[in-house]
Order: C-alpha cells, then sequence, then structure tokens
C-alpha cells in the first residue's frame, strides 16, 4: 500500500496562503465587476488564486537539489533544478489571459486596465504563496486606491484638459472650378491629413476622398464647406480602421 504522510503543518500553511490569495484577489476584483468591466470579481479570483497554487509547486512540489562535479579541472556545484522556473512562467503566461480583455475600436482601445489588474492579482497571488503576507496586503491595497483614486482624478481633472481626436472620413463632389479652393480649405483646418484622393470625372467633376484626425465634431467640419456653392455633395462621417 501506498504510505501517505501528511504534515498537518505544512498543509495548514497551504491553505492559509489559498484563503489569503482568494480573499485579497476579491479587493481588485469587486471593483471591476461593480464597474462593469469584462474580466470581473470570478476571473481576478481565479488568476490570483491559479497564481498562488503555481507558486505553492514551486516551492513545496519541487526542491532544489545541487551536485558537485567537475568543470574545467576544478570543482564546482551545478544546480539540478530550480523551482523558480514554474513562478516565472505565471508573470508571462497571465499576458495570455490579459490580452483577451483588451478589445480596440477604431482609434480607441479598452480593457488595459483590467489586464494590468489581472497582472496584479497574479503578483498578489505569487505573493501568498511564497508567504510574503504584508506584500501581498500592501499591493492589493495599493491596487484598490489606484484604480478608484485615479479614476476620480481622471474624472474630474483630466478629461477637462484632455483634447479628444478622431478620425474623419470626408467625401466631397464639386466642380472643377472649386480645386483650389478646397484644397486650400483642407491645409488650414486640419494639420493631420492622412489621406487625400482627388479624381476629375466627366471633364468637370471633381471628386474628393480625405480622412483627417481633428478635435472638431461633425457639425464643426461642415461648417468649413457648407458655403461654397460649387460643391454638389458632401459626406463626412467617423473614421475606424
Amino acid at each position: 500500500m501506498l504510505d501517505v504522510t501528511i504534515n498537518w503543518n505544512e498543509t495548514l500553511i497551504i491553505l492559509f496562503r489559498i484563503f489569503l490569495a482568494v480573499l485579497l484577489a476579491c479587493i481588485p476584483g469587486i471593483e471591476r465587476e461593480l464597474t462593469g468591466k469584462f474580466a470581473g470579481l470570478r476571473t481576478h479570483i481565479l488568476v490570483c488564486l491559479g497564481a498562488c497554487v503555481f507558486t505553492l509547486l514551486s516551492v513545496y512540489g519541487f526542491e532544489m537539489r545541487s551536485e558537485v562535479g567537475e568543470y574545467n579541472g576544478s570543482i564546482r556545484p551545478f544546480i539540478q533544478n530550480d523551482p523558480a522556473r514554474i513562478a516565472a512562467q505565471v508573470i508571462t503566461g497571465i499576458g495570455f489571459i490579459g490580452a483577451g480583455t483588451v478589445m480596440r475600436h477604431g482609434s480607441n482601445v479598452f480593457g488595459i486596465t483590467t489586464a494590468a489588474t489581472l497582472w496584479m492579482c497574479a503578483a498578489i497571488g505569487m505573493s501568498c504563496g511564497c508567504g510574503e503576507y504584508m506584500t501581498a496586503i500592501i499591493a492589493s491595497l495599493a491596487t484598490l486606491l489606484v484604480l478608484i483614486s485615479i479614476r476620480r482624478l481622471e474624472k474630474n481633472v483630466l478629461s477637462k484638459r484632455k483634447i479628444s481626436y478622431k478620425d474623419f472620413e470626408i467625401s466631397i463632389v464639386a466642380s472643377l472650378d472649386a480645386c483650389d479652393n478646397i484644397e486650400l480649405i483642407f491645409e488650414k483646418s486640419f494639420k493631420k491629413i492622412y489621406r487625400l484622393n482627388k479624381k476629375l470625372v466627366n471633364h468637370d467633376e471633381l471628386r474628393y476622398s480625405a480622412v483627417v484626425t481633428t478635435k472638431k465634431t461633425l457639425k464643426e467640419i461642415n461648417e468649413y464647406f457648407k458655403d461654397m456653392n460649387c460643391i454638389e455633395s458632401i459626406e463626412i462621417r467617423e473614421h475606424y480602421e
């Protein structure tokens, strides 16, 4: 029969570290859940718990062994296995989960903060698995402080000073005589023009297609062209790559 001997002191330490990892993961997890992010409470708990378990396996499952051997005529110690290798892979491996929470819509990117929070949860779980309790507690409280206080700073202070730029696609059909005037408006009104194409149709019909970056609204852009009688039609819309 297989003789299984349980070290209850070690088992209680492991249980406490796992419980602490779950408890501390709730601190940023609840904040993400309440703000309606893609990765909520369960995801943060599982990430923190997984990082803790992997670290526990590194600490208790694989003991470091070293042997003495001869190298270039001298006797040197050689490390056969390093338990820190498993824990090291958690740092890079968590990136795959974090990447799944990042989404791009046009020029806007969402989910980076949630991905960073998951990365922090992995660090908290590893701290619990190593027995660095104060590090884990301080890190979880610091994460919550950043998520709440910095959001208020961004909302109340930074957002008022932030200039929001958007990409707009402008299509114009006009007479050939309006060529110089239209190009002049583009040069004076838009500092960033990614694409400007013009085509002559039926000898006298000029077609413009441009993508510009500006902080102006659709209505404000339309003001640049509305007084030009030579323009037959104009279409302005937000552009997403």
